[in-house]
């Protein structure tokens, strides 16, 4: 059996839509409330956008522009 910390790099070693669905399924296995068809819709969402990133039709915004845009943001 993997450590936690052997599972985590195996787990973030992932493809991204192979991550999307390791989350659906982690979330699946948990006790509470979950709201199946919401978090399957969220997990489609992402697998799409995935997709749309990985094909070129859309780019990424890089995460310390996007943090210095929403800081402006929070500024006004």
């Amino acid at each position: 059996m993997l450590t936690l910390d052997q599972l985590i790099a195996e787990a973030t070693a992932l493809a991204d839509s192979d991550k999307a669905i390791l989350i659906d399924k982690i979330m699946a296995s948990m006790s509470g409330h979950i709201d199946r068809d919401v978090l399957s819709e969220g997990v489609q969402k992402a697998q799409k956008r995935i997709a749309e990133v990985d094909s070129g039709e859309v780019q990424t915004i890089p995460g310390d522009i996007a943090l210095a845009q929403i800081r402006q943001l929070l500024k006004k």
